[in-house]
């Protein structure tokens, strides 16, 4: 039973409902009923959903059950009573600590799915949940994966992914691999550590055209206290050219884990 809306996205509706056959609270998501339409869409949504569903680990949301019903496709998922990282990102950067675990959690899940051949694509501060006790959980894995190539969202010209966090392969439409997330979890490290992303600009495309072409903004001009080794792990996540970042996101973890307080 579908109780209320959480929220929606450019993908995607998101509703709280209520599953009676086990009694609980779920996160039902809604993907745009065109999209059902598109029989490249729904052989693709089956195949990714039966992978993620498969997928386990501490720090990924896990999926539930999926389906087609009435001619919409939906993802069942747990539903967190908390919130996400992006609601706690207000301008300032956060304390290390914080930083620490997010890097720690949501890297070891991306190394866990990379591993398996699997890259999430859209990893962003709205895309990692946080429950009570402040542990992380990532969340819409697949989802971009399942929408790319899709007929009614190519015919309108729509971009897969989130620019603020897209790596330069991936906004040039280039094959990625891990390192394209590892691109990403730089980002959200950058805006951890500064309080702001590295590029804005007035459109989406002018965005991704900035990711690919200019020059980082360093992240110790932005916040001068930041320390050495964090600004350092910064500038070698958001490399633009993949074979310089971190081969992977466990190697990630590892540096953020060597890194001490200021």
């Amino acid at each position: 039973r579908i109780l209320e809306p959480l929220g929606r996205g450019g993908m995607a509706s998101v509703y709280k409902a209520y599953q009676p056959s086990v009694d609980r609270h779920v996160a039902l998501k809604i993907l745009p009923r065109h999209l059902a339409e598109d029989p490249n869409f729904l052989a693709r949504f089956e195949q990714e959903a039966k992978i993620l569903a498969k997928l386990q680990h501490p720090h990924i949301l896990p999926v539930h059950d999926f389906g087609e019903s009435d001619g919409f496709t939906y993802i069942v998922m747990p539903f967190i009573r908390t919130g996400t990282l992006a609601a706690t990102l207000t301008g300032q950067p956060l304390p290390f600590d914080q930083i620490k675990r997010v890097i720690a959690q949501i890297g070891d899940a991306l190394d866990c799915a990379h591993t398996q051949g699997l890259v999430h694509r859209d990893v962003k501060p709205s895309n990692i949940l946080l429950d009570e006790r402040g542990n992380c959980l990532l969340a819409d894995f697949g989802i971009a994966k399942m929408l790319e190539g899709t007929d009614a969202l190519t015919a309108t010209g729509s971009l897969i992914g989130t620019p603020q966090y897209m790596s330069p392969e991936q906004g040039m439409g280039t094959p990625i691999d891990g390192r394209s997330d590892i691109y990403s979890l730089g980002v959200v490290l950058y805006e951890m550590a500064t309080g702001q992303v590295p590029f804005e600009a007035e459109t989406p495309l002018a965005v991704v055209v900035k990711h690919i072409h200019d020059p980082l903004p360093l992240p110790s001009r932005v916040n001068p206290t930041i320390p050495e080794p964090l600004h350092r792990m910064i500038l070698r996540a958001m490399h633009k050219a993949p074979s310089e970042r971190f081969p992977t996101a466990n190697a990630m973890v590892a540096a953020m884990s060597a890194t001490t307080a200021p």
